[in-house]
C-alpha cells in the first residue's frame, strides 16, 4: 500500500454542507473503488480508498487489486451477487472472468469473443429480471451498439447509437444510472459530456469544460466518478457540471475506466492482490 500526497483543492470533495456552528459536513468518511489503466503492462486494476475527516481528505490508500499477466485492462465490472469480474483488453473483442475465491482469483478465461472490439462493460436486470452482461462495441465511422449477453451465449441489440459531429459524439463508455436509464460518455473528446439516451436520441445531461469523461460510475443520482482517460480521477456534480479531482496518478497511468466496490465479499487485502 502506497500513502499519497494530497492536494489542498481535493479539500473540496468531502465537504457537503455546513453543520450547526459552520463545521463542514461530508457526505461520506471514506470512499473506496478500483480504476483501470488501458495502457498498463501487466494488466492491473487498482484500488483506492479515501479518507475524509472535518471536511476534509486526510488520506488516499492505494492497493493493487488485481493484476493480469496477459495483457492490459481497459475496462471492466463485477458481477452483483456471483464473486466474478469481468474485463476487456484494448482493440479486442474477448470478454474475460475471473472467479474469487476466499483464497484468492483462479485462472482468467473467455466467456464470449464478439467479431469487433468490445469497449466497456456494465450489469443490469434484462426482461426476465435477472441480471445480465451488456456490453458496447464502437465503429471508426462513430456507430456503435449496446449489447446483452444472453444465457445461452447469443447477443441481442439494445440499443443503436450513431454519433454526430456536431451535437453528440459517444466514446464507447456506459452505464446505467439509479434510474435504470442509460448514460454515454464523450470519451476522448473534450469537452466532457454525459447523456441520458431516450428514444428519441441523447440529451445531454451535463458538459465539463476542459475535461474529457471516459469510464464513470454513480455514487448517487446527481454525482458520479469519471476517469479523463488520462491520470485523473474527478468527482462531478451533475447539476453544477463542476468537476473535483479526487486522485492524480502522477503521469503513472492511463487511467480508462473505474467501479464502485463489489457487493460481495473481497479476499484481503482485495481481489487477491497486494499493496
Amino acid at each position: 500500500m502506497s500513502r499519497l500526497g494530497v492536494p489542498l483543492a481535493l479539500v473540496l470533495v468531502c465537504v457537503g454542507g455546513l453543520a450547526s456552528g459552520g463545521v463542514p459536513r461530508p457526505p461520506f468518511s471514506e470512499l473506496q473503488f478500483l480504476f483501470a489503466s488501458a495502457a498498463s503492462l501487466p494488466g492491473e486494476i487498482r484500488g483506492l480508498t479515501v479518507r475524509c475527516e472535518c471536511g476534509a481528505i486526510k488520506a488516499v490508500d492505494e492497493w493493487t487489486a488485481y493484476t493480469s499477466a496477459h495483457g492490459r485492462i481497459q475496462s471492466f465490472c463485477f458481477h452483483p451477487t456471483d464473486s466474478k469480474l469481468f474485463f476487456v483488453r484494448p482493440g479486442s473483442g474477448k470478454i474475460w472472468v475471473v472467479h474469487f475465491t476466499p483464497g484468492g482469483p483462479l485462472s482468467e478465461w473467455v466467456i464470449y469473443e464478439h467479431p469487433w472490439p468490445v469497449q466497456d462493460l456494465a450489469f443490469h436486470t434484462g426482461p426476465d429480471g435477472k441480471m445480465h452482461l451488456y456490453f458496447s462495441e464502437l465503429s471508426s465511422a462513430g456507430h456503435g451498439r449496446i449489447l446483452r449477453l444472453e444465457d445461452d451465449g447469443s447477443v441481442t441489440t439494445i440499443e443503436e447509437i450513431q454519433s454526430s459531429d456536431r451535437e453528440f459524439y459517444w466514446g464507447g463508455f456506459f452505464a446505467f444510472g439509479p434510474d435504470g436509464a442509460l448514460y454515454l460518455s464523450s470519451g476522448e473528446r473534450p469537452a466532457g459530456s454525459l447523456f441520458r439516451w431516450r428514444k428519441e436520441g441523447p440529451e445531454e445531461i451535463c458538459r465539463v469544460e476542459g475535461d474529457r469523461i471516459g469510464g464513470f460510475a454513480f455514487l448517487g443520482p446527481r454525482t458520479i466518478l469519471y476517469a479523463n482517460l488520462d491520470g485523473v480521477i474527478s468527482r462531478l456534480k451533475l447539476a453544477s457540471g463542476r468537476g473535483t479531482p479526487i486522485y492524480r496518478s502522477r503521469g503513472r497511468f492511463c487511467i480508462s475506466d473505474l467501479a464502485l466496490m463489489p457487493t460481495w465479499p473481497l479476499p484481503e487485502p482485495g481481489l487477491g492482490g497486494r499493496r
